[in-house]
């Protein structure tokens, strides 16, 4: 089954799904076929998700394949999973299985917060990378002339933005403001007025609560760094791929995971130094100071996530 025809089962699943969450949800299911089957030659082929939905049904397998992740990256792949299974609507057994998976890994994600527990690797980052080394990487990459990459790192670190931003389109100010709301809100926009630069995000994880975010870039270095990229772009996309396409948030992941990792440990490798956007939110929250709330209340508004939320799931001392 090609991507075409899976995002249509998605998309009768799930007509609310955002075009980026499905491309993940793809994205999910390809990689789990291509584990489940590594032989097969059409793990070969990047139009092809898999032969058929049939190795979903062995959920020993699937669990297996899994059970090194994330909590929130194993339930993600089960959901993607869940979506194929409904819409067959045959499989109810296995439907009922992987549904209280969720509720388990739901519960054991509550679990940790209420008691401030972290997994292995995560405390790995964080014994391992501190906001100084993150600055580091970011300067050792503008140096090797990797500019994309340094400016991804750069946003989510002074910003902590989720992936989304690899959707950004460079837009004018005057231009912006002759959109419509509805736009701004179907949109994510790097916009520029002169030597002013601000992002207005419509489309990430939690847009149905908080609405339409803008951040002015104030850091005068990324300020400056953003100014100079725009230079050399050739048209309004701000991220491409090697295509030059609009990048995937799966794929701009991936750049800063093996940016990072290079950088601490370019011989071996070891993909435990790779960071995501969320290890960078323990890595930022974990170092402010006690009187740090008003960096807090900026990181709440720019990620949009409550406080709340920022301390439970990235202050590993909250409940100390």
């Amino acid at each position: 089954m090609n991507i075409q025809e899976v995002a249509q089962i998605i998309h009768e699943v799930k007509p609310t799904l955002k075009p980026s969450s499905i491309k993940q949800y793809i994205s999910s299911l390809r990689n789990l076929f291509r584990k489940y089957s590594p032989n097969d030659p059409l793990t070969k082929d990047n139009n092809i998700v898999c032969i058929n939905f049939e190795f979903l049904k062995d959920t020993d397998k699937i669990l297996d394949i899994i059970k090194d992740n994330h909590i929130t990256s194993q339930r993600n792949i089960i959901t993607s999973v869940l979506t194929i299974l409904n819409y067959y609507n045959k499989e109810h057994d296995t439907i009922n299985f992987f549904n209280q998976k969720v509720k388990d890994l739901n519960k054991l994600q509550t679990q940790n917060y209420q008691n401030n527990i972290v997994s292995e690797n995560t405390n790995f980052k964080l014994k391992e990378w501190s906001t100084e080394d993150i600055e580091k990487c970011i300067i050792k990459l503008k140096l090797d002339k990797q500019y994309q990459t340094a400016l991804m790192l750069s946003l989510i670190y002074h910003y902590l933005f989720r992936n989304e931003i690899s959707s950004l389109k460079l837009i004018k100010k005057s231009t912006y403001d002759k959109l419509t709301d509805e736009d701004k809100l179907k949109n994510n926009f790097i916009v520029k007025k002169y030597n002013e630069i601000f992002i207005s995000r419509g489309v990430y994880k939690t847009d149905k609560t908080h609405g339409l975010i803008k951040t002015k870039i104030d850091n005068k270095v990324l300020r400056s760094d953003i100014l100079n990229y725009i230079k050399t772009m050739d048209d309004d996309i701000f991220f491409k791929d090697s295509n030059g396409i609009q990048m995937s948030n799966d794929l701009l992941g991936k750049h800063i995971g093996r940016a990072t990792t290079d950088f601490k440990d370019p011989i071996q490798k070891n993909p435990q130094y790779s960071l995501g956007t969320s290890s960078i939110n323990k890595i930022v929250i974990e170092s402010l100071q006690l009187d740090g709330i008003e960096k807090l209340v900026e990181i709440s508004g720019n990620r949009g996530t409550s406080i709340g939320t920022l301390l439970h799931a990235y202050y590993n001392n909250y409940n100390n």
